[in-house]
């Protein structure tokens, strides 16, 4: 009887230690799945905040709201506030840009009318709005605010309207349909509409190609009602199929008249050897101290990389320079920061530079022994 009371109380905890060993691995898996889930879903929203970065090569500021549409979640931004409303069969999809989901009306006939909310940053003297678009209807808009503000299609072909007001108070009207007819081609294009109130310039581009352009007096901003939403796909329902007509909203800042002590004529950087060169002209200062230039590869976190002095005082044009001499593998986005005598810091705007190992390379090339380090 004792023999077998031992086999019975060691059969029983081999049984104990099966089940703990059991729970255990249970736990584990759950906790690993877990993990990895979330874990997986974090590594896809930023994989998608940096792919709205890295498809636009051109950035004159920082970004105020940005949508990829790739979460499933129509309201869902990217970057900046989300939206607050759309009709209710309005839907993200596969289809979109780069095979990545995009945003569908439905197949009600509906039009998507999604609505964001007004926002301080969102008031701006002037503004960069860029999407990306499939035609699939005669007319509908892009981005619209009140009736002030327009920008999409009509009759096949891109058209914008606007409104400004000069600093001496006088008002400017743009009303006008380009000579560009979207395709109907099944194929994404990015469309895009920047003013820059600064220099008074406004231009639309189709793939980072410009097709329209218009000039007005310079400081003039851009009139509308701050209170007003903003309409991303008003009168656009995609002719009531159920597949994707946008994809990567992008909109950003582009200065401030009320904030430019100087006019600047252009910013630019190039390649120079190994090293970046950053290049500037102003043709008014008024007050300036110096010049301060930044850069980042996010378009969110800024280091200092160098300061020059500026005129001051001047009417004259003046030309400007600063050496990045340790650039960065891939985009590096510098903005170009002002420091006067009369106002706070004040940021202008933003512009991207692409460096390729192998432009490296070629400049290595023509100078034997070079040793090239990519960080």
């Amino acid at each position: 009887m004792a023999h077998k009371l031992k086999i019975r109380q060691s059969t029983s905890l081999i049984q104990k230690f099966k089940i703990v060993v059991g729970a255990a691995c249970i736990l584990a898996l759950v906790i690993y799945l877990t993990v990895g889930i979330n874990t997986s879903d974090v590594e896809d929203s930023l994989a998608a905040h940096r792919n709205l970065m890295a498809n636009d090569p051109i950035n004159n500021g920082e970004v105020i709201t940005g949508f990829t549409w790739d979460e499933n979640y129509p309201l869902k931004a990217d970057v900046g506030n989300n939206a607050i409303s759309t009709n209710g069969n309005v839907e993200c999809i596969s289809g979109g840009t780069d095979s990545s989901l995009g945003l569908s009306a439905g197949n009600t006939m509906k039009n998507i009318d999604l609505k964001i909310k007004a926002t301080e940053d969102l008031n701006g003297d002037g503004i960069d709005i860029a999407i990306d678009f499939k035609r699939m209807e005669e007319s509908g808009d892009f981005f619209t605010r009140g009736n002030q503000f327009n920008f999409g299609m009509k009759d096949g072909k891109i058209s914008i309207r606007y409104k400004l007001t000069a600093p001496n108070g006088k008002s400017y009207a743009v009303n006008e349909q380009t000579n560009y007819e979207i395709p109907e081609d099944n194929e994404f294009r990015n469309y895009r509409f920047i003013y820059n109130a600064i220099n008074g310039k406004a231009e639309i581009l189709v793939n980072n190609a410009t097709i329209w352009t218009n000039q007005t007096i310079a400081m003039a901003r851009l009139t509308w009602k701050t209170d007003e939403p903003i309409i991303i796909g008003n009168g656009m329902n995609g002719s009531g199929k159920a597949i994707p007509i946008f994809d990567n909203l992008i909109i950003r800042k582009t200065g401030s008249t009320s904030s430019a002590p100087m006019e600047l004529l252009s910013f630019s950087a190039e390649l120079k050897g190994f090293e970046v060169l950053i290049n500037w002209n102003t043709s008014k200062e008024m007050g300036t101290d110096f010049f301060k230039i930044e850069r980042s590869t996010d378009t969110k976190t800024y280091e200092e990389i160098g300061r020059v002095k500026a005129a001051e005082q001047s009417l004259s044009l003046k030309a400007y320079a600063l050496i990045d001499q340790k650039p960065i593998i891939g985009v590096s986005y510098y903005r170009l920061a002002l420091g006067n005598n009369t106002a706070k810091s004040i940021w202008m705007p933003v512009i991207a530079f692409r460096l390729k190992p192998e432009m490296l390379q070629a400049a290595a090339s023509s100078n034997p022994g070079t040793t090239i380090i990519e960080k």
